[in-house]
This record gives structure tokens, sequence and C-alpha cells, in this order.
């Protein structure tokens, strides 16, 4: 049956603006996988469509979709660590779906949070027990000047073993967030022109532990190995800078087509970006298969794989966004609160 969120969603209109920021944030999206007592946590970009936020009871800085705000009930709890405030400003359940809007406050006034905050992953909220399996999501809404804060949309969604989705049995909530990722930089690179006719055909490759893979060619990949191994490039014989401290360290064609590689030189704790292949006509060719690891030395690395040949690469360039650097905040921030009137199933 359609969820009352689901035709929300489907009537919702969106300016040709608000749908390429959508598309923007979802391609920057990422998949991690770590467990959690029986709990397995996959983090997934949350995919929400930025609307125009709804005139519902509650308090909005930030841009939130109509049909989300309609559903959210006020809450306006907050606790403080390290001299920043999270504030639960409303949440609701719908259908087994726990959805907060969330916001940071800088107490310091010291503008740590107005280059951007990164959850990383580190938020959770007491599920049944029953739970085997929890999909979290978190859409960044970005920084609020007037009220000097940062806007998130958490979804949070608990399945049990055989991936059923399970309601929440209270109507008591604690929220928490164990650590901030802040002060990372951001750059883009555009209308980069190799010379493709120097990509190696037969490169050398070497197995390397994978840390997080994504796309829709995670699991048909030919080049796993046991113990979470996986043949990646061999770092070397085909470089290209790209911005500052991010530069294609190998590339060469491998039996599931094009593998590039980059090398990200800053250190930070969630370095990542992408490359896009764009053709002369102007489409772009996504890449359907990443996988990220580290060398011996610490150094990340980042490498994706495209479905083209040789014969199509003269005349396309490679353009992409780049996020590096920052540093970890620990904290504790708690908040526990209830919802008078959840919406169940």
């Amino acid at each position: 049956m359609m969820t009352a969120y689901k035709r929300a969603m489907d009537r919702l209109t969106m300016s040709p603006v608000a749908r390429k920021r959508i598309a923007s944030r979802l391609r920057r999206g990422r998949v991690r996988r770590r467990s959690l007592r029986p709990v397995l946590i996959a983090a997934a970009v949350l995919a929400l469509a930025l609307g125009t936020t709804a005139a519902a009871g509650g308090v909005f800085y930030h841009d939130i979709p109509a049909a989300i705000a309609q559903l959210l009930t006020p809450v306006r709890l907050s606790d403080s660590s390290q001299d920043i405030a999270l504030t639960v400003q409303s949440a609701s359940v719908e259908d087994g779906v726990f959805t907060a809007y969330i916001t940071m406050r800088d107490e310091r006034d010291s503008g740590r949070l107005a280059q951007g905050v990164d959850l990383y992953d580190s938020y959770r909220i007491n599920t049944p027990y029953r739970t085997d399996l929890v999909t979290s999501g978190c859409t960044p809404l970005g920084y609020d000047e007037a009220s000097r804060s940062y806007g998130f949309l958490i979804q949070i969604k608990p399945r049990d073993g055989r991936g059923r989705s399970l309601d929440f049995s209270g109507d008591k909530f604690t929220f928490c967030v164990r650590q901030l990722l802040l002060g990372q930089s951001r750059g883009q690179a555009v209308s980069l022109c190799p010379d493709w006719s120097t990509i190696p055909l037969f490169p050398a490759n070497a197995p390397r532990y994978i840390l997080g893979g994504s796309g829709e060619g995670v699991d048909a990949y030919s080049g796993w190995l046991s113990g979470g191994e996986a043949l990646v490039l061999r770092p070397g014989g085909w470089e290209l800078p790209v911005t500052e401290g991010v530069s294609v360290s190998a590339a060469g064609f491998m039996e599931d087509g094009l593998h590039i590689q980059l090398r990200f030189e800053a250190g930070g704790p969630d370095d990542h970006g992408w490359l896009d292949i764009v053709t002369p006509s102007g489409e772009t060719v996504q890449r359907f298969l990443g996988l990220s690891f580290r060398d011996e030395d610490g150094v990340g690395y980042q490498e994706s794989v495209y479905d083209v040949s040789p014969e199509t690469l003269p005349g396309c360039t490679l353009a992409g966004e780049f996020t590096t650097g920052g540093y970890l905040l620990e904290g504790g921030w708690q908040v526990t609160f209830q919802l008078e009137n959840p919406n169940r199933s």
C-alpha cells in the first residue's frame, strides 16, 4: 500500500533549480557499513527533494520539503557539548520510519559550522528490540546565517532479519550524536583534458582491503578476492593532477571497464569525491562502481569504474567535486523526547 509519505512526495512539484540540487546531492552519496551490537548500520543518502518549506507547526530555519514539514511534530529540545548546541526541532514517525529535522548551533559564534558539518555516521536513535538492520540517512540542509545554525534531515528505518519494516515500540526517543566532522575543504575540477591514448590497456593491479564500495556494480565486480580484498590498479604509470590534495594516481582498462584511481593526500578523516567523464556532446558517463581503500602509509584512494571503450574516449573531458581535510570533534550530544501523536501504520 502506498504510504501517505510517498503520496505526498509524488505530488510535490519542484523547480529545475531544486531538481539540480537533488541530483548533485545524490551523486555525492556514499555507503558505509559497520556493526553496532547485532545491528548492521547502512548509511545511505536520504533522497529528499528540496522544495518550499510548509507552514506547519514548527520552527524551520532551513529549506525543508513541504510534504515532509507537514508530517513533523514540534520538539524543540536541545543538548550542548563542546559549546555546540544540538536541537531536535521537530520529528515524526510514519509507517515505521523515523524522520527528524535537527540543527547544530555554535554557542561560541566562532564560525566553526559555517564551512560545513558532517555527522560522520555517528548519530543513533533507540530502535525496536527485534531490529537486525537499520537503514539511516542524513541530508545536509546547509548553513543559515540568521540563526547561525546548520541543519539536517534525518531518516532512520529499522528492519528485522527478513528485511521487514519494524514499527517503533514507544513514543519516547533518544537521539544521540558522538562526533562531528568539521573544517573540510571543497573543490572542483572542470574540463580536465587528459591524453586518453596513453591509458594502459593492460595495467598492473594489486590486491587491497576494501573499506567501502558503492554503485550498482559492487556485488558483480569480477575483482573480488577473499577476506574483503579486491583487485585494484597499482598506483603509478598514469597520473594527472586534479585539484589541491587530489590527483589521478592510475588508470587503465580491466575486465569490468575503465578504471580511474584517485589519490587523496590531505589526510582528512573522510576525503572523498568523484570524476565524471564528459563526452564532446556534453553527456556524462557516470561511474557504476566505486571502491575505497588505503595503502600501507594510510593514504586514501578511491577507484571508479566506467562502462566505456578506448574508442569512445577521444575528445572526452573529466569533471568532478571533492571534499578533503577537516578534523573530528568528539562530543556527547543526547536529546530525549516524546511525540504526542506519532503516525503509525
